[in-house]
This record gives C-alpha cells, structure tokens and sequence, in this order.
C-alpha cells in the first residue's frame, strides 16, 4: 500500500484558489504525476486551492477524484489559558483565540502533553477548542479508507491486513541485513493519491507513524506541491506499519525551474 500526499500550490487564501506561481506549480506537478504507473484513487479537500492543484492531473489522466470534508485544512481554533506565566505566554494572548497548531516556541515546549501522541489533546490549550473531536475525525477518516483495501487498524496501533501478498524480498533476505537494493518480484501497490494541505497531511502522518503532530506541525515544513510519500512495510504476513520514504519532495519544481514557495513558513526556502 503506497499513501501519496500533495500539498496544494502557492495560495491566494483570500480567495480559495492559487496564485498565478500555484498555476505553474500545479502545470509542472501535473507532468510528473501523469508519467506515474499506477494510480487507484485520488482524494481531494473540498477547498479551492486543492481542486485547483488535482484538476491538471486529473484532466489528463481521465481520473475522477473522490472529496472528502475532513480532507479541509486542519485549521481548528482553540483559546489560550488566562493563566499563564507572561514568560512563556505574552499576557496580551491570554485567553485569546488562536490556531490549534500555530504556537511560539515558549508555549509549544511548555508543556509536555504536546509532545505524547496519545495526550497530546488532552492538554487545556487543546481541551478549550474540542480539538481531540476534529483530530479523531481526521484519523477515523484515513482509517476508513484504508479499511477499504483490507488495511484494519488493529488495538496495538499498527494494521492487519486482509489479503496479504507474497513478498520474496523478505521471504529470503539478504544475511545480516535483511535488506536488498533492488527488490525483486515486488508485488503491485495500491497507490492512493491525496491532495490536500499541510497541516492535514502531517495530522495523518503521525496517526500513521505513532507521532503528535505537534512535533510535526511544530518541527517540519512541506512546500506547496510538495510530494510526501509513505509506504506499508508488511515484514510479517497479515500486519502492515507505515513508514514515510518521502517528505516534501519538489523535483518537478526544481527540474521546471521554478522556485519553491515558502507558504507557510516562517524562514526562507533553500535555493539552489
């Protein structure tokens, strides 16, 4: 099982929709995804910006996207607690409503529920704004799709699968390392395509991976029509864990010569 997951283009927020550098991001993504072998299923936000971003590819390849609410950005708000020492919260934030995810680095490292993937709603800042309700929608969501193609999240966290295929590059691994450089006789993947936004995306991650997004959300970027791309690891027959091979990928920007966009960061991007 192959998860592919694409950040949107450059974005007008105020409109919904891309940027004339977006349009041109969007132009050279549409290259690289048509040139893909197989694609199951491609799943788009309800949002402009990310109908805007799937609409070249799916032009071309004939595709039908399937669209899902919680696939909108994860931009739930919540409220600051009153009471909060004014070296870690400003005081003019106390109690002020904000984006679940958009912290300084004072109140973020503050408190360690944010750091535990299965407290991290739990803490007060989280608890003001139901955010464990919107999270829960989220990786239910993800979850059901899986289910779909015979991926079952089990009561540990990890996936049984239904239909496990044959995989000769573990039946007999290399000696010491378990690994080959080339695989062999791989079976086919089912490859799901979702086009959405980056706070979403890192929300399914770490459901995914057994992460907060916290870290995620806090500690990593991914530009617009970035390209992340996790993959079932399914060593023992019938059970399957997710592990990310890509994150972030922009060669189709790089190779078209167009810059990458720092939407959404608060540093430059690397130019090379």
């Amino acid at each position: 099982m192959r998860l592919i997951f694409i950040r949107h283009g450059d974005p007008n927020y105020l409109t919904d929709n891309l940027t004339k550098k977006g349009k041109r991001e969007a132009a050279l993504l549409a290259e690289r995804v048509c040139k893909w072998k197989n694609i199951t299923q491609v799943y788009v936000s309800p949002l402009g910006r990310a109908k805007a971003t799937a609409k070249p590819f799916l032009s071309k390849l004939e595709l039908k996207a399937i669209t899902y609410d919680w696939l909108q950005e994860f931009y739930y708000r919540t409220k600051y607690p009153e009471n909060v020492p004014e070296d870690i919260l400003p005081k003019e934030l106390a109690g002020k409503e904000t984006m679940c995810w958009d912290l300084m680095p004072d109140y973020f490292i503050s408190d360690p529920f944010f750091f535990d993937k299965d407290k991290w709603t739990d803490s007060d800042f989280m608890k003001a704004g139901n955010i464990k309700e919107k999270y829960k929608m989220v990786c239910d969501g993800i979850d059901g799709i899986l289910a779909e193609y015979g991926y079952t999240r089990n009561d540990k966290n990890f996936y049984n699968v239904q239909n496990p295929k044959p995989n000769f590059n573990w039946d007999k691994p290399v000696p010491k390392y378990h690994l080959k450089s080339v695989k062999d006789d791989y079976p086919e993947e089912t490859t799901l395509v979702f086009v959405c936004h980056l706070g979403v995306i890192f929300a399914m991650i770490a459901h995914l991976t057994g992460l907060s997004p916290m870290q995620l959300w806090q500690g990593f970027y991914i530009a617009p029509t970035s390209i992340t791309i996790l993959n079932s690891e399914e060593r023992k027959p019938g059970q399957a864990w997710f592990r990310v091979e890509r994150l972030g990928d922009t060669n189709h920007l790089t190779n078209g010569g167009e810059p990458i966009s720092s939407s959404g960061y608060f540093a430059e991007v690397f130019r090379e």
